[in-house]
């Protein structure tokens, strides 16, 4: 219940102000590790806490995720322990994929971001190609990929 609540909460408040407040995430990991620790799984926990916030903190660092999205599934983490994180993570990969094309697409700029990219594939031809501007960048409200993910590794509770 307060895995679902964290993140029905954080889907709302970054649709609404485009951020997950640290209030949210950082009670989240506390209350994950409380909870483990009264039910003598603290080290699962721990485990998951690391996996989920090490793992998007990789992406953070090259400027793919925001850091309240690391929080946010580092906190995941805490409350699902380290068994069920790890399907949370894959399937948070691939509908956080899944999002930022269909944002390309609605946006309609996808076929031109492929055209700028086999330009840049093409780096060592001579002739003159049109100049295509460079489009802003897509932001992916990734909590909601966290929080799909998060559901789907709950109900499919396969552990990898």
């Amino acid at each position: 219940m307060v895995l679902a609540l964290m993140l029905a909460i954080a889907v709302y408040v970054e649709l609404k102000e485009r951020r997950i407040p640290n209030w949210l995430t950082l009670s989240g990991m506390a209350l994950g590790l409380l909870i483990a620790y009264l039910d003598h799984f603290f080290m699962l926990s721990i485990v998951g806490l690391l996996i989920g916030f090490g793992f998007l903190f990789i992406f953070y660092v090259f400027g793919g995720v925001g850091g309240g999205d690391v929080k946010l599934m580092g906190a995941a983490g805490a409350l699902m322990g380290a068994h069920l994180i790890q399907p949370a993570l894959v399937y948070t990969a691939f509908i956080g994929a899944f999002l930022a094309v269909m944002m390309l697409i609605w946006r309609k700029d996808f076929w031109m971001r492929i055209a700028l990219g086999f330009k840049k594939l093409a780096f060592w031809r001579k002739e003159s190609v049109t100049e295509l501007e460079p489009p802003a960048p897509v932001a992916v409200p990734y909590g909601i990929a966290i929080a799909l993910g998060c559901l789907l590794a709950l109900l499919d509770g396969s552990a990898v």
